[in-house]
């Protein structure tokens, strides 16, 4: 009796145990196949299978067969197909999903007929497997509801002969099904939750991106080759980058904060995200106009002139013939204001201007002329001087700190997400990823070990696929090879990671991503 009771409170303590490793596994497909490897462990069962029930089926999850194991190797694969079948009382498992009951059939090939289920010999003659006894339960949820089915199979004695499944068992496997049928909702909860936080974190990233037609996908492409990089890094053996690892929180923490990188555009104004040109083509249109208009007013003051000399009647016939011969002056004035013109349509595409630019540019404002209105206008307004007189790029001062604030909006929009503790740092990488290494970065201008590795990862990957991106509105898309030795300046600079720099192109890490 003392051997008895010693045996089944070890089997108790095992079966606590069970559901404390049960309790603590949320990755799902983990989990179902712990619960059948610990059902057969606990009942020295030589096989087993995992149903969930989904709706009017049941899904065919896991399948553990030691003898095929052995006996198939690899290809014991090809030997479990899952399959959904349906969810009736025909079959073992459905009959237990349906009814709740719990079978213990001691050999499935001596069923009388008269049971309302039976035995499916298909596996057995497709593999040469002979199933012999089963103890089928249905896995309860805390609250009684039936989630899916465990089905051990072929219990063995300790001489490994195949032997009924003790009545006294029935009673543990069926508390070890209900903790693992908790242990499935837990899980399914969880997974549930983060699809629902994958799919947000994807969403709002692609909702900014798409603020721009120009830089669609920007946030997954930089997500998924930030990863490339830092798994590439993971598996360096020796070298300047041996030393440095990625954990899988880590890399979950890379990953999001990949995603999320840019989500501060969403507080930067929409117009200046899409300025091609320096000024806006209704802009550049208006300064036409008025080109056209000053023109106009040249060609009127020089007619009203002649008109005045002729009206005086008695003149010289050298003078007719000045007032009447083509307009030399006139032709000059109108051939500077066309130059003038084509001068400031190339001035207005994003580039470099010199010293004599600005100079031109500067004269051309400081030009007036008479409006309708009787007063003095200048050829250039202010707004048109400034945007025009950028000396690189297309971006005025102003302009460009409204750009660089999107980091310091994206660290304020993630620092206020209740992110779990695995992805704690992901508002900082993903604010950091401007930072160069020599401090010219921005918005706080850290150096060196100030800048976590996964954010110049970040840094690098962004400004790879902003050369490479083809439709960009400031510019045309940087050949490969251009880009990649743009990079390599980069690095000389002390601005980016060297290392990362030349891992990237010594291994192609950029290929294959679209």
């Amino acid at each position: 009796m003392g051997e008895n009771y010693n045996d089944l409170d070890e089997r108790i303590k095992r079966l606590n145990r069970i559901g404390i490793a049960l309790s603590s596994q949320t990755d799902l497909r983990l989990l179902l196949d712990m619960i059948v490897k610990e059902g057969r462990g606990f009942t020295n069962s030589d096989a087993g299978s995992l149903y969930r029930k989904e709706d009017d089926k049941l899904i065919f999850e896991v399948a553990q067969n030691d003898t095929l194991d052995r006996r198939l190797g690899d290809k014991k694969k090809e030997a479990f197909s899952p399959f959904p079948i349906p969810l009736t009382k025909k079959s073992i498992s459905g009959y237990v999903a349906l009814t709740g009951a719990t079978l213990n059939i001691p050999d499935v090939y001596q069923l009388t007929g008269q049971e309302e289920y039976s035995f499916n010999r298909d596996f057995d003659t497709r593999n040469h497997y002979k199933t012999k006894s089963m103890l089928v339960m249905p896995m309860k949820d805390h609250e009684g509801e039936i989630i899916g089915v465990l089905q051990l199979i072929n219990a063995f004695d300790d001489n490994w002969q195949i032997i009924p499944y003790p009545k006294e068992m029935e009673d543990l496997i069926s508390s070890l099904a209900s903790q693992a049928a908790i242990a499935i909702r837990n899980a399914k909860l969880i997974e549930d939750i983060k699809n629902l936080f994958e799919a947000l974190v994807k969403y709002s990233a692609s909702a900014i991106d798409a603020r721009s037609p120009h830089t669609a996908g920007h946030s997954r492409r930089v997500s998924e080759l930030s990863i490339k990089v830092a798994k590439a890094i993971n598996e360096e053996k020796e070298g300047l980058l041996s030393t440095v690892k990625f954990s899988p929180v880590e890399l979950e923490e890379l990953r999001i904060a990949g995603w999320l990188h840019d989500i501060g555009k969403i507080g930067v104004r929409e117009w200046v995200l899409e300025k091609a040109n320096k000024l806006n083509d209704d802009r550049i249109e208006t300064i036409r106009n008025r080109f056209q208009l000053i023109k106009e007013k040249k060609k009127n003051e020089a007619m009203e002139k002649r008109l005045e000399i002729l009206g005086k009647g008695d003149m010289h016939q050298d003078v007719r013939y000045q007032v009447l011969s083509p307009d030399e002056g006139l032709n000059s004035v109108l051939q500077e204001l066309d130059k003038d013109l084509e001068f400031i349509n190339w001035a207005n595409k994003p580039g470099f201007l010199k010293d004599e630019d600005l100079d031109r540019l500067k004269k051309i404002a400081s030009k007036k002329f008479i409006n309708s209105k009787g007063e003095d206008e200048p050829y250039l307004t202010e707004f048109e001087y400034i945007n025009l007189s950028v000396r690189k790029g297309n971006l005025t001062p102003e302009e460009y700190k409204n750009i660089q604030s999107h980091v310091i909006h994206t660290y304020n929009i993630l620092k206020n997400i209740p992110f779990t503790k695995n992805l704690k740092n992901v508002p900082r990488i993903a604010a950091t990823h401007h930072e160069m290494l020599n401090g010219s970065g921005y918005p706080e201008g850290l150096k060196d070990d100030q800048i976590p590795m996964q954010a110049r990862i970040i840094g690098l990957v962004d400004i790879f696929d902003a050369l490479t991106a083809a439709d960009r509105p400031y510019k045309a898309a940087v050949p490969l090879d251009k880009a990649l030795q743009i990079l390599q300046f980069e690095a000389k600079d002390n601005r980016l990671d060297k290392r990362l720099v030349d891992i990237f192109i010594a291994k192609k890490l950029y290929e294959g991503i679209q």
